[in-house]
C-alpha cells in the first residue's frame, strides 16, 4: 500500500504488489534480453529489494521481474512508487517505458484488449551512464530492485494526471487548485470539487487535448495544520469519468526574523536525519517499520525530519503529516564531484528527478523545505551555476516552501545567497577537534553566516554526530563508545538549547544504523560495514544517546 486513503472512487486501481517471478541476469545488458526468451527460475516480493535477500545478496546487475493480471480493455497506467535504479519496463513484450533515478513515482502507458496481460520489468541496479544520479561512493549501501508499490490503472478517455492544493490564506481559508488533465477529445466536460465532503464547485469545462484547469476556493469550515494541531482535509476533484483525491493540510511556511514560520509562529526544528535502509529489506520499508519509526521520532520529542539523501516513502510522508512532524525533502545526492555538476546530462538527469519528486511530495504539509545536493561543491565557483539552476527549478514548481541544501564547508560556501534557508553539515568531535570544541564551532558558523550577509534568514545544522558500536564501552568513554556519542549529543544539544539563539533548526546524524557503500576505503572507516551514527542499530534498538537527545527534546 503506497498511500494511507484511497486516491481514486471512480478510476479502477489494482495494486500489483505481491509475489512476482524473478530472474537474476548479472552482467547481462538490458539490450540483449529477448523478453520472450527469459527463464524465470525464482520469486521475489514487490515492493522489496532484491539485493537484501539471502541468495542475491549484495549482487548488482541486471534482474527481470515477472507479474500477469486479467484486464479489460481500454488505457492501462502501471503507477511505479520506485525502482532501483534503472528499469525498463514490457506489457505482452512490448517495450513502453524506461527510467532512472529511484525514490520517485513514474507512469508508464499502453493501449490493451481485454484479457491476459504480462508485465516485465528489467531492474539495474548497477552504477553508470543508464543512471547517471546513483554513485558507488555514496556513504550508503545502494539497493536494486522494485522498492516501493506498484499500481495497474484503467484509464477514462477522461483523466486528471495531477492536483496540486496550495494555500493562499491562512486567515481566510482560501486555497489554490490545480489540476493538470489529458483527453482523448476536446469538448465540455463537467468539473465537481468537494473538500471534506462539502460541495465547494460544480460546471461545465472545455477541455483541450491537454491542459491545466486553476481555481481559487474558500475552506471557511477547515482547522488549520500545524505539528501542535495536524488536522488534514481531503479534496476530491471529479472531471468526466475521472477523479483524483488528495489529503492536505492549510497551513502557510515563510522565513522571518531568522526563523522558520508556520502559520506565522516561530519554530525551532528538533530532529534527526533518518536513511529508509533495512538489514532486511534495503530501501523497502514495510508498513510496520514506518509505523515504528514514526512512534521513535515522536518518543524522542522530535518535530523535524531531514530525509536524506533522496526522497521520501509517499506512506511515511503520510504518517508525518498525521503526527505533525516537519519535513525536510531533498533530492537523491551526496558529494557528487564538481565534473558532474558540470555535465549537462547530470543536470538534466537532476531537473527530471526534481520533478519527479515534488510532482509526488508537494501536497504533504509536513514537508515544509525542499533541498538539493547533499554535500556537494557549492563551495565552487563551478558548482555555483548548478546549485542556481536546481534551486531555481524548485521555486517554479512550487513557490510556498523555503528552499535550502546542507554545505559541507559552510566556512567556505559560495551559494547561501541563493537558499532561502542556510544549512550546515559540521562534526566537530569526531571529525576534527573535541567535544569542548563544539559550542566554539558551532557559535564560530554562525558569526560566519550573518558576516556574510545572511543575519536574517534561518540558520540549520543539518548534520552534526558521533559513531557508537552498539554496545560497545569502555572505562573511558573514548572513541566508538555509546557513551561517547551520548556525551558528544548531549554537548551540541546543551548548546543549542541554552547556549544560544541564532541556529534555529538541528538534524542530529542519524537516527538508525546503516549499510554504507562497499568501497574498501569506506569499510575500513565504517566498522561492520555500517555507518555507526544512529541513535538506533540497524533493527531500531536504542543506543545510549536515544536517552540522551530524548531528556533534550522533550523538555522543549
Amino acid at each position: 500500500m503506497a498511500r494511507r486513503f484511497a486516491t481514486h472512487e471512480r478510476r479502477p486501481v489494482a495494486s500489483l504488489d505481491g509475489i512476482w517471478d524473478f530472474a537474476f541476469l548479472g552482467e547481462t545488458d538490458p539490450d540483449d534480453v529477448v523478453i520472450d526468451q527469459l527463464a524465470f527460475d525464482d520469486v521475489m516480493a514487490v515492493p522489496g529489494c532484491f539485493d537484501a535477500t539471502p541468495a542475491y545478496a549484495g549482487r548488482r546487475g541486471l534482474a527481470a521481474y515477472r507479474t500477469s493480471v486479467r484486464i479489460e480493455a481500454g488505457r492501462q497506467r502501471l503507477v511505479f512508487e520506485g525502482v532501483q535504479h534503472w528499469c525498463r519496463v514490457y506489457w505482452n513484450g512490448e517495450r513502453i517505458r524506461e527510467h532512472a533515478g529511484g525514490f520517485t513515482r513514474f507512469w508508464a502507458e499502453t493501449e490493451a484488449e481485454a484479457g491476459e496481460a504480462e508485465i516485465v520489468v528489467l531492474v539495474d541496479n548497477r552504477f553508470g551512464e543508464r543512471s547517471p544520479l546513483h554513485m558507488e561512493h555514496f556513504d550508503w549501501y545502494a539497493y536494486g530492485g522494485i522498492s516501493r508499490s506498484v499500481e495497474l490503472h484503467r484509464l477514462d478517455p477522461v483523466r486528471i494526471d495531477a492536483l496540486k492544493i496550495d494555500t493562499v490564506s491562512v486567515t481566510g481559508r482560501r486555497i489554490d487548485v490545480r489540476i493538470d488533465y489529458t483527453v482523448d477529445e476536446s469538448g465540455p466536460s463537467a468539473l465537481t470539487i468537494d473538500c471534506d465532503g462539502r460541495a465547494l464547485l460544480a460546471e461545465t469545462v472545455d477541455l483541450e487535448a491537454t491542459g491545466t484547469i486553476t481555481k481559487t476556493l474558500e475552506i471557511p469550515w477547515a482547522a488549520t495544520w500545524s505539528p501542535e494541531d495536524p488536522n488534514l482535509s481531503t479534496l476530491t476533484v471529479r472531471l468526466g469519468g475521472d477523479d483524483l483525491r488528495e489529503r492536505f493540510g492549510l497551513r502557510e511556511v515563510r522565513t522571518e526574523n531568522g526563523r522558520i514560520t508556520v502559520n506565522g509562529e516561530p519554530v525551532t526544528l528538533l530532529g534527526v536525519n533518518r536513511h529508509e535502509a533495512h538489514p532486511q529489506f534495503g530501501h523497502t520499508q514495510p508498513e510496520a517499520l514506518l509505523v515504528n519509526d514514526v512512534q521513535q521520532l515522536r518518543d524522542l520529542g522530535c518535530n523535524f525530519v531531514r530525509g536524506s539523501h533522496y526522497p521520501l516513502d509517499p506512506l511515511f510522508l503520510d504518517l508525518c503529516d498525521e503526527a505533525g512532524i516537519l519535513v525536510w525533502c531533498e533530492s537523491i545526492g551526496w558529494q557528487y564531484p564538481v565534473e558532474h555538476l558540470t555535465d549537462p546530462a547530470f543536470v538534466e538527469a537532476q531537473l527530471a528527478h526534481i520533478d519527479e519528486m515534488v510532482a509526488a511530495s508537494q501536497n504533504h504539509p509536513s514537508i515544509i523545505l525542499w533541498g538539493i545536493l547533499n554535500e556537494c561543491p557549492s563551495w565552487s565557483e563551478e558548482g555555483r551555476p548548478v546549485y542556481a539552476k536546481l534551486l531555481g527549478r524548485l521555486r517554479e514548481l512550487d513557490s510556498t516552501r523555503p528552499v535550502t541544501y546542507a554545505a559541507i564547508n559552510a566556512h567556505d560556501d559560495k551559494c547561501f545567497d541563493l537558499v532561502d534557508v542556510v544549512s550546515a553539515n559540521t562534526y566537530p568531535g569526531w571529525y576534527f577537534g573535541d567535544i569542548p570544541d563544539i559550542p566554539g564551532e558551532l557559535d564560530r558558523i554562525a558569526a560566519h553566516v550573518d558576516a556574510l550577509g545572511h543575519a536574517d534568514k534561518p540558520l540549520i545544522i543539518s548534520e552534526i554526530g558521533a559513531g557508537a558500536v552498539p554496545g560497545h564501552v569502555d572505562q573511558l568513554g573514548s572513541l566508538w563508545t555509546e557513551s561517547y556519542q551520548s556525551d558528544l549529543l548531549d554537548t551540541v544539544i546543551g548548546h543549542l538549547l541554552d547556549g544560544q539563539d541564532r541556529i534555529s533548526g538541528l538534524g542530529i546524524w542519524v537516527l538508525g544504523d546503516f549499510r554504507t557503500t562497499e568501497q574498501r576505503d569506506f569499510l575500513l572507516r565504517r566498522p561492520r560495514g555500517v555507518n555507526d551514527k544512529g541513535l538506533l542499530d540497524e533493527y531500531r534498538r536504542p543506543k545510549q544517546a536515544y536517552r540522551a537527545v530524548q531528556r533534550h527534546f522533550r523538555r522543549k
